[in-house]
C-alpha cells in the first residue's frame, strides 16, 4: 500500500512548519491569514525575535523555504522545484514521455490554461517562496547582526530564484521589456497589478547582486545552504538568458570551479555529494515523498512511475547525434530490453521491459521500492557550457573551444578540442547543452531564449505519447502560461 505522503514527513521538523502554513491554495493577498494559522512563526513573532538581536524566527522560515524547495505541495507531481523542472523538460524538444498520465499534461500543453491543476501548482509554489522570503527580508532590523545579514543574503537568492522561473514560464522570454508580465509582491499582503518585463528583470538582478555581495565570502556547512556559487549559478543563467556575455562569462566561470566534474557519469544523478554538485537537497527515509518524488518519475529501473509504462525518453535525433566515444550515451537504452536485464551495472534488473531511447540517467539508490535519491538543482557542468557559449558570443572562440574541451575530454575520450569558430561553434555549444544538461530543467528554456519551437514531427522514433506531437511556432503564446483564474479572480488589479 503506498504511504501517506503527509505521515511519511512527520518527522521532519521544518517542513511540518512549512506545512502548517501552507494547506491550501491563496492568492497572495490571502498570506496574512496563511501564517496567522500557524504554530508560532507569524510575521510578527519573526519581527520581534530578530529586532531583539535572534535568529530563532527567520531560521525556522529559512528552514521552511528549503524544505518546501524540496517538497512542494501534496500531489504525486508537485514535489517541489524538480517537479517544475521535469515538467518544463517535458514541454521541450529533447524530452518525451510514452502515455498520458503524471506529467502528460506538461507534454502535451494541456496544462497551461487558466483553470490549470498545474499552471495553479506552478503560480502557488513560487509566490509562496517569494512571499517567505519576504518576510525574512523585511523583518531583518537597519542594523542587522552578521548572521542576519547571512540570512538576508539567502531570501534575496530564494526570491530572485522565484521570479527568474515566473517571467521565463509566464511572459516570453524575448518579450519586450515594456511588456505587462507578473505582479512584484512587496510583501504588505497586498494584491499587485502586473509588474513589466523590464520591472521584473530588474528585481531579479537586484537581488542577485544583493545576494552575492553578502554571500560570496559565506562557508556554508552543506551543500543544501546556499552560498556565493549558487548566487554566482543564478546570475550566469540570467546574463546568459538577457545576453548579456560579459557578466555571463565572469559569473559562469565562478560557478563551475565550485565543483569538479566527475569521470563516472552513471551514479544515477541522486547524491549531493557528487563532485560536480552545487547545490541540491537532500532526501532520506524520513522527507522521501515515494511515489510523488522525482525519481519516481524517471528513475526506469525503480518500481515507480517511469517503470510503471511511463517511460521518459530522448528525441532519438539528439540521441543520434552524440558521438559513438561519448560516455554520456549511455545514459539512454541503446536497444529495448527484456524484463529482468541488469542494464545499470551494479544495480538490479527491472521487472519491466526497458524501451530503447528510454532515460537511465537518473536512478535512486539503493534498490526497488526505495526513492531516496537526493534532489540537485544545480551542477558545475552547466556553467561550462555557459562560460563557453558566452566566450563565443563574444568572438573568442579560441577560449570557448577550450572550455568546451575542458568538459568534453572528461565525458567523452574520443573528443578533439573543436575547430568550429562563429556560428557552427556557438552550435555545438548548444547541442552539448542540449546532451550534458539532458533532464536537468534547462532545455525547455533555451529553447525560449533562443527563439526555438516546439517540433515533434521531426522524424523522432523514439516513444512518443499520443497526441504530444506537436509543432509549435517560436513566439507562440502556446509556449507560456496563463496566470491562472484563481490568482485573476482574487485579484482586482487584474
Amino acid at each position: 500500500m503506498k504511504k501517506n505522503k503527509i505521515l511519511s514527513i512527520r518527522t521532519n521538523t521544518y517542513l511540518h512548519l512549512i506545512l502548517l502554513s501552507v494547506t491550501v491554495l491563496m492568492s497572495c493577498a490571502d498570506f496574512e491569514q496563511d501564517f496567522a494559522d500557524e504554530r508560532f512563526h507569524t510575521v510578527s513573532h519573526a519581527q520581534a525575535v530578530t529586532a531583539a538581536g535572534g535568529t530563532q524566527g527567520i531560521k525556522a522560515l529559512d528552514a521552511g523555504i528549503l524544505s518546501y524547495f524540496r517538497d512542494g505541495e501534496t500531489s504525486d507531481d508537485e514535489f517541489g522545484i524538480k517537479a517544475v523542472d521535469l515538467g518544463m523538460d517535458l514541454r521541450s524538444n529533447d524530452m518525451d514521455m510514452s502515455r498520458n498520465t503524471w506529467f502528460g499534461a506538461y507534454n502535451n500543453y494541456d496544462n497551461r490554461i487558466l483553470t490549470s491543476n498545474d499552471n495553479e501548482y506552478i503560480w502557488e509554489f513560487f509566490y509562496k517562496i517569494i512571499n517567505r522570503a519576504n518576510l525574512i527580508i523585511n523583518s531583518v532590523p537597519d542594523n542587522p547582526t552578521e548572521e542576519q545579514i547571512i540570512f538576508k543574503a539567502k531570501s534575496h537568492t530564494y526570491r530572485a530564484i522565484a521570479y527568474f522561473y515566473l517571467i521565463r514560464i509566464y511572459q516570453h522570454t524575448r518579450a519586450a521589456d515594456a511588456t505587462e508580465a507578473i505582479p512584484i509582491d512587496p510583501g504588505n499582503f497586498e494584491p499587485q497589478p502586473k509588474s513589466t518585463v523590464a520591472q521584473v528583470k530588474q528585481l531579479i538582478l537586484d537581488d542577485l547582486n544583493t545576494a552575492y555581495e553578502g554571500l560570496k565570502d559565506y562557508g556554508r556547512a552543506s551543500k543544501e545552504e546556499v552560498d556565493g556559487s549558487v548566487v554566482a549559478a543564478y546570475l550566469a543563467r540570467y546574463h546568459l538568458t538577457y545576453e548579456n556575455w560579459v557578466d555571463a562569462e565572469k559569473f559562469a566561470d565562478i560557478a563551475m570551479r565550485a565543483g569538479t566534474i566527475s569521470a563516472d557519469i552513471m551514479h544515477g544523478f541522486d547524491e549531493i555529494s557528487l563532485s560536480e554538485v552545487i547545490w541540491g537537497a537532500s532526501v532520506t527515509d524520513s522527507t522521501s515523498e515515494i511515489y510523488g518524488s522525482f525519481f519516481s518519475h524517471t528513475s526506469q529501473i525503480n518500481d515507480g512511475y517511469s517503470g510503471w509504462n511511463h517511460f521518459k525518453t530522448v528525441n532519438s535525433n539528439l540521441y543520434d547525434m552524440i558521438p559513438a566515444t561519448d560516455t554520456r550515451l549511455a545514459w539512454f537504452a541503446d536497444q529495448q530490453y527484456a524484463p529482468g536485464t541488469v542494464m545499470v551495472p551494479g544495480t538490479w534488473g527491472h521487472y519491466n521491459i526497458t524501451p530503447k531511447y528510454t532515460s537511465l540517467k537518473f536512478i535512486a539508490q539503493p534498490g526497488p521500492g526505495q526513492f531516496i535519491g537526493d534532489y540537485i538543482y544545480l551542477r558545475n557542468t552547466e556553467f561550462y557550457l555557459t562560460k563557453a557559449e558566452a566566450l563565443a558570443r563574444q568572438g573568442r572562440d579560441m577560449d570557448a573551444q577550450q572550455v568546451l574541451f575542458d568538459l568534453n575530454s572528461v565525458r567523452d575520450p574520443g573528443y578533439a578540442k573543436s575547430t568550429n569558430t562563429g556560428q557552427a561553434l556557438i552550435d555545438e555549444i548548444l547541442l552539448y547543452r542540449r546532451i550534458e544538461l539532458w533532464g536537468d530543467g534547462v532545455a525547455f528554456f533555451d529553447m525560449a531564449r533562443n527563439g526555438v519551437g516546439l517540433n515533434r514531427k521531426d522524424g523522432r522514433t523514439n516513444l512518443v505519447m499520443p497526441g504530444a506531437d506537436l509543432v509549435i511556432p517560436a513566439l507562440d503564446d502556446q509556449l507560456i502560461y496563463s496566470i491562472p483564474q484563481q490568482e485573476i479572480d482574487a485579484n482586482p488589479n487584474f
